[in-house]
């Protein structure tokens, strides 16, 4: 085979793939189909024991990133709240149309070393139970100057929970071999807390409560 038809023939087939890619490409946004509350008026600032302290808020974002967080997510809360006994707790949630574009932004990992903490454990998996469920969730503590911040934070998928990485990719791979693009929300509860044993058991009643609060649609 000459090689101008060679090349021609290799053109050509490039040429296909990238058409066939194109059209496999998933389109079908699962949040189009979605009769979803603003994550504001779907959270309330009153359940259980707690109520909403806004006397602190969780660590904001610099102006960098808030710029990638605006071009990323498609809506953001950030909320503390209070118990009678004066314990406080810190809820952050980020919600994407798109749970691929760009969802890493907000990861603790990520957003607290940029906002000058450093992270002085490692990331660890551990599971919270609601209603004979069990889901789990990541725990890290991140700590500045006067201020440790031990955090519990899970990532949704469509309708699954997952953590970031390769559980994440798998599950958009699944979504889109069906055509689908799943959305995804990143909910991170934190504490002020030098005891990392206790703000996770303070983090586990908080997220119950919270669930609790809610009826079954509005937790899926």
């Amino acid at each position: 085979m000459r090689p101008l038809v060679r090349a021609g023939l290799l053109a050509a087939l490039m040429f296909a793939g990238s058409l066939a890619a194109l059209a496999m490409r998933p389109r079908d946004f699962i949040a189009d189909h979605l009769n979803r509350q603003r994550l504001a008026a779907l959270v309330p600032e009153r359940f259980g024991a707690w109520e909403v302290d806004r006397s602190l808020l969780p660590v904001p974002p610099s102006p960098d990133v808030q710029r990638i967080l605006d071009a990323t997510y498609d809506e953001t809360l950030a909320r503390t709240y209070r118990d009678a006994q004066g314990r406080r707790v810190m809820l952050s949630m980020a919600y994407g149309r798109n749970q691929h574009k760009g969802m890493n932004t907000h990861r603790p990992e990520i957003c607290y070393p940029a906002q000058g903490f450093r992270l002085t454990s490692d990331t660890t998996p551990a599971g919270l139970s609601f209603q004979g469920q069990r889901f789990t969730v990541q725990r890290l503590v991140a700590a500045t100057e006067g201020r440790t911040e031990p955090i519990t934070y899970w990532l949704t998928v469509g309708d699954r929970v997952t953590a970031f990485g390769y559980p994440q990719r798998w599950a958009t791979i699944q979504y889109g071999l069906r055509g689908q693009v799943p959305d995804g929300v990143l909910v991170r509860v934190s504490s002020i807390d030098g005891d990392a044993v206790s703000a996770y058991l303070l983090h586990e009643r908080f997220v119950a409560d919270l669930l609790a609060a809610l009826d079954a649609a509005q937790r899926e």
